[in-house]
């Protein structure tokens, strides 16, 4: 039987309100507008649906103003940068509580951001992260998110999950805890502390080209991943933000002595992060791909999959363009390249909704090696 251990504040129950709409009150100085980021409530129609998603959306409020008046964080701001969710009229959303587009989209998934002067503070964030846990732990999970941009910059998030709250708010809370890093979970059922990056920088046995061999991935997170889950005798140039259009994959070719097995993973973050034309980004992916090629490489591309992260029509677009573009140039490779679709049907997708599951990059470094 479920247990009654979230008392909302009587003032912002929205089951008498006639309407909800972004003015609605959910807290003193916070609103359902302070979780829509560049979104209305216009795709939610029925008023009935709104309240729910009022009354999902008050433990978060709560937690925002608790937060605010803790002199312990008063020099700080915990600002939503992901609200409400809106999904594209042709995605297509799981609906399970393992995805966070899906709770997102009744407002029962919140990223949140620590900063102080407008600026990200990571270690404070892990202060505040264990302050929530302890004192306002009316959430069913609680996730410190670390990632690390182009520059290696360490950065932090604070993603609050919660449960349907019911019309009589006889609610039972989890209080589940989660660390992950770079869209992997460090560690399940704590929080723990990243002070660097700890796969920032990649170490091999020589750094003049020509005199490191083997396996070798390079590019974006699904070549990391490789790398993580497929072990020796994998070696990773990869880091999980790295676009098509970024030199330092050149570089990083030019360290490889040929007829090393070399995997490319690279466009996904493109197609979802930049507004470059289809053919730009094919054009990049196929110079990255004829360079290994003509270094003697053994080449394996890793197609990006379809996922719910963004556009879908675009998705289809660059991958169909990236195709072309390598079927063109294959003739100046001199010899063939290996392309393996990770849309294909034996490859699932993670619970982030844009990485493979584990078990799937295995299935592929055993098919490689």
């Amino acid at each position: 039987m479920a247990r009654l251990n979230y008392l909302p504040d009587l003032r912002f129950l929205p089951e008498n309100l006639s309407s909800v709409s972004a003015a609605t009150a959910l807290n003193d100085g916070i609103s359902v507008g302070t979780f829509l980021k560049n979104i209305t409530l216009d795709h939610i129609t029925d008023q009935d649906q709104r309240k729910q998603v009022a009354r999902n959306l008050l433990p978060h409020a709560q937690i925002l103003k608790s937060i605010s008046n803790n002199k312990k964080f008063a020099s700080h701001k915990l600002v939503v940068v992901e609200g409400l969710y809106k999904a594209d009229p042709e995605e297509k959303i799981t609906e399970n509580d393992t995805n966070p587009n899906y709770l997102a989209t009744t407002g029962r998934s919140v990223v949140y951001e620590l900063r102080r002067n407008k600026k990200m503070d990571v270690d404070k964030t892990f202060e505040l992260i264990r302050y929530i846990k302890i004192y306002l732990d009316f959430f069913d999970k609680i996730i410190l998110d670390y990632d690390t941009n182009q520059e290696d910059t360490l950065n932090a998030q604070i993603i609050i999950q919660t449960p349907e709250i019911p019309i009589n708010y006889d609610i039972n809370f989890k209080g589940k805890s989660e660390t992950q890093f770079n869209n992997t979970v460090l560690a399940s059922g704590q929080l723990v502390e990243v002070t660097e990056s700890p796969i920032s920088k990649v170490e091999f046995p020589a750094d003049v080209p020509d005199e490191v061999e083997g396996y070798f991935t390079l590019g974006d997170f699904h070549a990391r991943l490789l790398r993580s889950y497929g072990g020796a005798p994998w070696q990773s140039y990869a880091q999980d933000s790295r676009l098509a259009r970024n030199n330092e994959i050149f570089k990083n070719l030019q360290k490889i002595k040929k007829e090393s097995n070399v995997v490319i993973s690279t466009g996904y973050n493109d197609a979802i992060t930049t507004t470059d034309e289809p053919f730009d980004i094919a054009r990049a992916v196929a110079k990255i791909v004829g360079t290994a090629a003509n270094k003697k490489h053994v080449v394996t591309y890793l197609l990006p999959p379809i996922t719910n992260q963004g556009n879908v029509d675009r998705q289809k677009a660059i991958r169909a363009t990236i195709l072309s573009e390598l079927s063109q140039q294959s003739t100046r490779f001199g010899h063939k390249v290996r392309i393996i679709d990770l849309n294909r049907s034996e490859y699932q997708l993670g619970l982030d909704g844009k990485s493979l599951t584990p078990d799937s990059y295995i299935a592929i470094s055993n098919v490689l090696i």
